[in-house]
């Protein structure tokens, strides 16, 4: 696969120039898909953080970056929705989304570096009889409790993926709208029908598909968004 694609080739969900070169880094497979998945040397010029791409191998070769609480070690690492980045010596950000389905980075209290919030997917049974929830993210983690569902999230510290708090995918809780026409939108649970959902947004209710919202926490955001 190539390390490289065309500008205007790129994904909708980065904010470039796709007119002013003509080549920009390919993010390598991993975690998120091409669509929702920016090369961390890519965000680091964003910033402002360098200017070249010795610059940006610099910065990663002298182990400034981190995401999820894990040192980058390749420009070309893809970060994508919830990841947490860490650049030394004090710029912390998460990836969400806006309302026209671009990737957003926005600044966090180092506190939340070691926070994520992630969906279930999917659950299966190991042979041991314990529950192995496979998220959003990738990871997949070991529960001794049943009571999780596809479709609900967990907070989880990273690295250890320790689950801190359940949120299920019910009337009340609070989710974000991770795709569709209201892509972008933070509301509470109104309403759950068969496979769709709706969500308040100001005084105003949003209907969207069950699979496009992802809870973010119960009363509020449980993390910065």
């Amino acid at each position: 696969m190539s390390r490289h694609l065309k500008s205007y080739a790129a994904p909708k969900s980065w904010t470039i120039l796709r007119k002013v070169h003509k080549w920009i880094l390919r993010p390598h497979p991993g975690a998120h898909e091409l669509e929702r998945s920016l090369p961390i040397g890519l965000l680091l010029k964003q910033l402002g953080c360098a200017q070249t791409k010795k610059e940006t191998k610099k910065i990663i070769n002298d182990k400034a970056v981190s995401v999820d609480g894990k040192v980058v070690k390749d420009i070309h690492y893809g970060v994508g929705f919830m990841d947490a980045i860490s650049i030394k010596p004090s710029t912390h950000l998460r990836c969400t989304l806006d309302q026209k389905g671009r990737l957003k980075f926005i600044n966090i209290p180092e506190s939340e570096t070691n926070k994520k919030i992630c969906k279930i997917d999917n659950k299966t049974t190991t042979r041991k009889g314990k529950t192995q929830l496979n998220l959003s993210d990738g990871r997949n983690v070991l529960a001794e409790k049943k009571e999780y569902a596809t479709g609900d999230s967990l907070l989880i510290e990273l690295p250890s993926q320790k689950i801190i708090e359940h949120y299920q995918l019910a009337k009340g809780n609070t989710a974000f709208i991770t795709s569709g026409r209201h892509i972008g939108t933070i509301g509470a649970i109104q309403e759950i029908k068969e496979n769709r959902i709706w969500c308040s947004k100001d005084k105003e209710k949003v209907e969207t598909l069950m699979k496009f919202a992802f809870v973010v926490g119960k009363n509020a955001p449980a993390i910065k968004l």
